[in-house]
């Protein structure tokens, strides 16, 4: 018989007895997803013709005051491209080289590592797959070098407007005359190309958005539970934030939208640092990135348990509608049936309750409903919150928009707000802002909801508040 010593059966034993799942710290996509989107973007650009090359360029560094940067996070259609998360950095992407991608990375500067870490450097960017690779100041000369030869320079670049410029300048010089060759080159907007590229997802995209939706439900399930003892509404969007980077998710998919009372009525609530009290509905819009995508997920809950018969009544009516939503998820129906949808059950549901006069198919006519639903309720997901892709029906033969495809990752999200001092509204109803978003992969047979798990029933929030008091 083996016999185990001490110190091998308290490293088997801690796992058992440790609550705190490990979590998705460090998690990235291989270099291999990389490689083959560069190799799909090298399919488009030969489609434009010979000579093309793609320009792709890193998020410029933001400052917050005089000598700090904000937290750099890397362009997500850069990132998509390169898998590389340094700034100051281009890809350029030739469309019919042997080898086609170059990558010019910052120059070194140890003084500079010593506070911010290693820099890629030529032998990191070859260890992403480039091709070939040079440091600036010298890369310039190489970017300038292969735009001025390039026929046909598509441009993939979202905020920098100084390196725009600088393209811009390079295609099209100042003072050129028609006989000059610049005239004969062609500039592209490269963004919607790449944001086509992206809105399908691959299998293991979605891995990584169900990850992200995982450690979001376990931030939400300690927002809530924080939500029973806490006197202000800081302390809860603490309890969501600190959840989810102890799961491993470096950045937020976007700042938390944490708010109580007359403040769910206020859709991008910016602050959450008002006081709490027991007889409040409290919103929360927030979603955990891990490995650069991110969930979006809102739940709105009473701080004290129970719903009172108002809440309860405007809470049933926007779950109904994101279920008549959630109806319309499928391939071959278009992205804009769920809206509507939605907004006929909320219209009719508005009448039903009296805060609406009049007639259903009046009101509904009329959208007299969008005074208390502003928004739409879906958009795409991925790298971004508000990920890329057209709504649009890409043949322009729809007015409902896009048809839904297999692969598509959406939101659903309806939601009702009655500020307080809403006129010709009765004041039992002031006060209540209620929405309800769930993140959605749309499968071959219909959705799969992803964000499932976290209680979004009136009677499975409840429950859930109440086994934590």
């Amino acid at each position: 018989m083996r016999v185990l010593n001490l110190n091998t059966l308290i490293l088997l034993v801690l796992p058992l007895l440790s609550q705190e799942p490990v979590g998705f710290h460090g998690a990235r996509l291989p270099s291999s997803f990389f490689a083959s989107n560069r190799q799909r973007l090298i399919q488009e650009l030969k489609k434009l013709g010979p000579g093309t090359l793609a320009v792709v360029k890193s998020m410029p560094l933001q400052f917050r005051n005089g000598d700090t940067t904000h937290a750099y996070r890397q362009d997500s259609d850069f990132y998509y491209l390169t898998g590389v998360e340094e700034p100051e950095s281009v890809a350029l992407i030739h469309s019919e080289s042997v080898k086609p991608y170059t990558l010019l990375v910052q120059a070194g500067d140890l003084r500079r590592e010593r506070y911010d870490g290693p820099r890629l450097g030529i032998p990191g960017a070859l260890g992403h797959g480039a091709d070939y690779a040079e440091r600036f100041p010298e890369a310039d000369k190489v970017l300038e070098k292969a735009v001025k030869e390039a026929e046909r320079i598509v441009l993939i670049n979202n905020f920098d407007e100084d390196f725009r410029k600088k393209i811009l300048d390079w295609v099209y010089p100042l003072g050129s005359d028609n006989s000059s060759a610049s005239r004969k080159k062609i500039l592209f907007d490269g963004r919607n190309l790449v944001g086509e590229m992206r809105l399908i997802k691959q299998p293991i995209e979605i891995e990584m958005i169900q990850k992200a939706v995982d450690a979001s439900i376990e931030g939400h399930r300690a927002s809530m539970e924080r939500s029973l003892r806490a006197t202000n509404e800081g302390q809860v969007a603490g309890a969501f934030e600190g959840r989810v980077r102890s799961l491993g998710a470096r950045f937020l998919g976007y700042d938390t939208i944490a708010g109580a009372y007359n403040n769910t009525c206020i859709l991008h609530y910016p602050y959450s640092d008002k006081p709490i009290f027991r007889d409040q509905l409290f919103l929360m819009d927030a979603g955990a990135e891990i490995g650069f995508y991110t969930a979006d997920i809102t739940r709105t809950w009473p701080v004290d348990g129970t719903f009172s018969a108002e809440q309860a009544q405007i809470y049933r009516l926007v779950l109904g509608a994101q279920e008549a939503a959630f109806a319309k998820i499928k391939p071959g129906a278009r992205h804009q049936e769920g809206y509507l949808a939605a907004m006929r059950h909320l219209s009719d549901g508005l009448v039903d309750l009296g805060i609406l006069k009049g007639d259903k198919e009046t009101n509904f006519n009329t959208r007299a409903y969008a005074r208390f639903t502003m928004h739409g309720i879906s958009h795409w997901l991925g790298l971004d919150v508000h990920d890329t892709g057209s709504y649009r029906d890409l043949k322009g033969a729809d007015p409902n928009g896009r048809m839904l495809e297999a692969g598509m990752v959406l939101t659903v999200e309806p939601g009702i707000y009655i500020p307080i001092g809403s006129p010709g509204v009765d004041v039992k109803w002031h006060g209540i802002g209620i929405r309800i978003e769930d993140d959605l992969l749309v499968t071959p047979s219909g959705y799969r909801n992803l964000s499932e798990k976290l209680p979004r029933s009136l009677e499975s929030i409840e429950n859930f508040l109440q086994s934590k008091k």
